[in-house]
């Protein structure tokens, strides 16, 4: 398994949980993501096998050996255990729409089984809108993709990115693809996020803050996709139950940081008064503050809001505090209880009812599915 990205390690990390709870060891070397398999598996003793990688020998040396295996995320294979890309295209697609975005756009550095997924499933979710996809595919495989551009490829890229129509939200296969997003506007004087919005995937925050501005991210439950690949493993081996596969996992959210935060639609008593909920509605602010605040009577604002956007300015208030609540269900160990008090839920009942009204589930089954335990 590779480790030079942040998604990779989270791997690792839900796989070492396992296992230190089932008391198996593992052997494991440091390695970058097209890497060649080590030379040392074909003669070693083990008992199974956890891998990620797009090498056909790979399989073929696996299959050699004859012991069992799991698929993790394998970029041009078919996995046991994958990413929820319908999941990922729709949450991108509703990111942007909610901030009155509806031009769309992919951009890839790299022509791997699973950026052509998550091209595909963010192409279904922005054609069910009735909107226009745009696409620009990179594919190089002979150099690490998010280092090197020649003129030829940088011109293509700059004229693609000033052809779209604005404002448009941009997703990029993941975070690295989206830096280069974000460079080529900035030496292109093009305005992020009013112009181009940008939005990457895995979440690594110190690179998502590092880049200019700080890039927004789509966050993924790589531990808890690590900890059940090995939880498979294990019964493989055992000759235990095992789920039905591929086992898919979707995002639990977007980090939201300044390359997507925008409203772009004319009504600014209306994007002001969706500014106020963002920035207030997990901190009890009121829906009588935030008329207050806009200067508007509340029916007037109400209607202009829902014209907007669809909803009500309480419905929006509860999707955002039930956005953030299912974050910190997945990233925190709070009781169900604190998080709907400290959200101002008034009743854990109430929170329980409108969580399975939005998600389909409890807040306790949210959190089993997302979490290692």
């Amino acid at each position: 398994m590779g480790t030079s990205h942040g998604y990779g390690r989270e791997l690792i990390d839900g796989i070492t949980q396992y296992l230190f709870e089932s008391g198996y060891r593992a052997d494991f070397e440091l390695r970058g993501h097209l890497e060649p398999i080590p030379p040392w598996v074909k003669h070693w003793r083990g008992d199974g096998v956890i891998v990620r990688h797009n090498k056909p020998e790979t399989f073929a040396m696996l299959e050699r050996i004859g012991i069992p295996y799991v698929k993790l995320n394998c970029p041009d294979h078919p996995s046991d255990v994958d990413i929820d890309e319908e999941a990922l295209g729709e949450m991108a697609a509703t990111h942007f729409a909610e901030r009155g975005i509806r031009n769309f756009a992919f951009f890839t550095q790299c022509d791997h089984y699973w950026t052509r997924r998550r091209r595909d499933g963010f192409r279904r979710a922005v054609e069910k809108r009735g909107a226009v996809f745009h696409l620009f595919e990179r594919h190089r495989s002979d150099t690490p993709p998010f280092l090197t551009w020649n003129r030829r490829e940088r011109r293509q890229f700059t004229t693609w990115l000033h052809e779209l129509p604005k404002p448009v939200g941009v997703l990029a296969s993941y975070d690295f693809h989206a830096r280069q997003v974000l460079d080529v506007c900035q030496s292109e004087g093009v305005s992020v996020p009013n112009e181009i919005a940008v939005l990457g995937v895995n979440n690594e925050e110190w690179f998502c803050r590092l880049q200019t501005p700080p890039l927004s991210s789509i966050i993924q439950c790589g531990r808890k996709a690590g900890y059940e690949a090995a939880r498979i493993l294990c019964a493989k081996i055992q000759g235990g139950a095992i789920p039905a596969l591929p086992l898919l996992f979707p995002p639990v959210g977007v980090s939201m940081r300044q390359s997507t935060d925008l409203v772009a639609i004319d009504d600014e008593d209306a994007a002001m008064a969706l500014h106020l909920l963002r920035e207030g509605a997990c901190e009890g602010i009121t829906i009588d503050e935030i008329v207050t605040r806009v200067g508007l009577s509340r029916r007037t604002l109400e209607r202009r809001f829902k014209t907007q956007f669809g909803r009500t300015l309480g419905e929006e208030m509860l999707r955002i505090r039930l956005a953030r609540a299912r974050e910190m269900l997945c990233d925190s160990d709070l009781p169900v209880g604190n998080i709907a008090r400290r959200l101002g839920f008034c009743s854990h009942a109430y929170f329980n009812h409108v969580f399975r009204q939005e998600f389909g589930e409890t807040p306790s089954g949210c959190r089993e599915r997302f979490q290692v335990h």
